[in-house]
């Protein structure tokens, strides 16, 4: 069993800690979300009338 003698080891490692946390926190927040998919236009609509003119043009429902 070795004794560590650096008296600022725990500090350095704290801050290295948060570091990765920090980094890894960052990662995940750029990240884009997954895009919803609709497999009939039904399911569409039932969620919201005006979702389909912002995919498919605003005369989709004429």
């Amino acid at each position: 069993m070795s004794v560590n003698t650096n008296p600022f080891a725990n500090y350095t490692l704290s801050i290295t800690a948060q570091y990765q946390d920090t980094r890894a926190g960052l990662k995940k927040a750029q990240q884009k979300p997954q895009r919803k998919m609709y497999t009939t236009m039904d399911a569409m609509l039932q969620e919201c009338v005006f979702l389909g003119a912002t995919r498919f043009g605003t005369n989709y429902i004429a």
